[in-house]
């Protein structure tokens, strides 16, 4: 027996009452436990059944780092409330939950990226600009899965003031005086390419409160969205819900002609 803390990041029905629970823990990265019961109305254990809850609970790891484990009896509970009440938070909550699935292999310590998500989670429950923190989570995995874009210079001449744009050639940005070595460049505005390289460092505990234009997110979205689909080959259905979401909101924000006489 154990005391596990960790971020629950989903759930899988398993029988009735039971739940597969897949956690993110503080010591043993990722791991998946089997909470029996915990559908009941009046289980104690429900806290473990709600995604994007943190909780410390009564269990046993899975044997050997394989299989699943158990979760007995739950310690201590908090809820990212504003995460699972809002729609869209929620949403973005889901990407990051299934991003960190894919990029990390169970049963392996990953103690900078506990400390991280739970602090992404903190930001969205502080009502954070969900895309804000989700780029910044995107933008910061791209290592693990491989891909590794410079941010920093440019890799000619070590320069890391000017003007920029991202090149696929070089695997980042380079300075406007090399533009016309690359006719494939992305023609990104300044703007975009300074949160960019902003988002790649920065540390998401203690991010402010940050207002970006609809053209800056969009363009921050269309770099995410192109790196993921271009070296990570990776798109997830919660990245196409939140598209289709934000798709139907345009629609929706579209005032209806008057009606001629």
């Amino acid at each position: 027996m154990a005391l596990i803390e960790g971020l629950v990041l989903s759930t899988t029905a398993y029988r009735d009452n039971d739940l597969l629970v897949k956690v993110f823990t503080k010591d043993e990265g990722i791991i998946t436990v089997m909470a029996c019961g915990v559908k009941k109305s009046k289980s104690a254990m429900r806290p473990i059944g709600q995604p994007y809850t943190w909780v410390v609970f009564d269990g046993t790891y899975p044997k050997n780092k394989q299989g699943i484990g158990f979760a007995n009896s739950v310690q201590e509970s908090k809820i990212y409330r504003h995460v699972v009440e809002d729609l869209t938070t929620a949403a973005y909550a889901a990407l990051i939950a299934k991003l960190v699935t894919v990029a990390f292999e169970e049963h392996v310590k990953q103690t900078e990226w506990y400390k991280k998500l739970l602090a992404a989670f903190a930001q969205l429950n502080e009502q954070k600009d969900p895309q804000v923190v989700t780029n910044i989570i995107e933008l910061q995995l791209l290592p693990v899965f491989g891909v590794a874009p410079n941010w920093r210079a440019d890799p000619l001449t070590g320069q890391v003031e000017g003007d920029f744009d991202y090149s696929d050639k070089y695997n980042g940005i380079i300075e406007k005086s090399h533009f016309d070595m690359d006719d494939h460049r992305l023609h990104l505005d300044q703007k975009t390419v300074y949160y960019l390289r902003l988002f790649s460092t920065i540390d998401i505990s203690k991010l402010g409160s940050v207002t970006l234009s609809v053209v800056t997110k969009r363009g921050i979205q269309r770099v995410v969205d192109y790196l993921y689909d271009r070296q990570v080959g990776f798109q997830p259905k919660e990245k196409r819900f939140i598209q289709k979401m934000a798709a139907f909101e345009g629609q929706l924000a579209i005032k209806p002609r008057k009606r001629e006489d």
